[in-house]
């Protein structure tokens, strides 16, 4: 293809000629241009998920498989969110609470509250569990100082 500018002036009229070749694509070549390019975003986006920083919900709570029976507790001292939240309904202060369970926080101590309160329901589910199995040992007990 070729394309004519035609600049013109009173005193002198030039012409250029512009010559460019326009290949022509055709739709599967544009679909496959447009599948790369998908592809090389879908990358990138990946690599900057990888370096986004993350704020944890509750950066004081962990869970690890096998310890605690994997109950979510406060990383620095491994007391449980279910020791916390027994121990405050029966009474205990946060100062006493921390104050047997160095190196905790106060920090820490609240955040296992809002752990509790974010998960509620999962929180109650090992309470009641432990307080089941609590029941079952009292029970056998019970049993065996009947046979002694």
């Amino acid at each position: 293809m070729v394309f004519q500018v035609i600049l013109g002036t009173e005193s002198t009229n030039a012409v250029i000629q512009i010559r460019g070749i326009m290949d022509t694509i055709s739709n599967e070549q544009l679909y496959s241009e447009i599948t790369n390019i998908k592809k090389e975003l879908e990358q990138i986006r990946e690599t900057v998920a990888q370096y986004q920083i993350v704020k944890p919900a509750h950066p004081y709570i962990v869970k690890m498989p096998g310890y605690q029976g994997g109950e979510p507790m406060v990383s620095s001292a491994h007391v449980t969110v279910r020791t916390i939240v027994e121990q405050r309904r029966i009474g205990t202060t946060p100062e006493e609470f921390i104050e047997g369970h160095p190196p905790m926080t106060l920090a820490e101590y609240y955040d296992a509250l809002s752990y509790y309160y974010d998960h509620t329901e999962e929180i109650e589910q090992i309470i009641a569990e432990n307080n089941a199995a609590l029941e079952r040992v009292k029970e056998l007990s019970k049993r065996l100082a009947k046979k002694s």
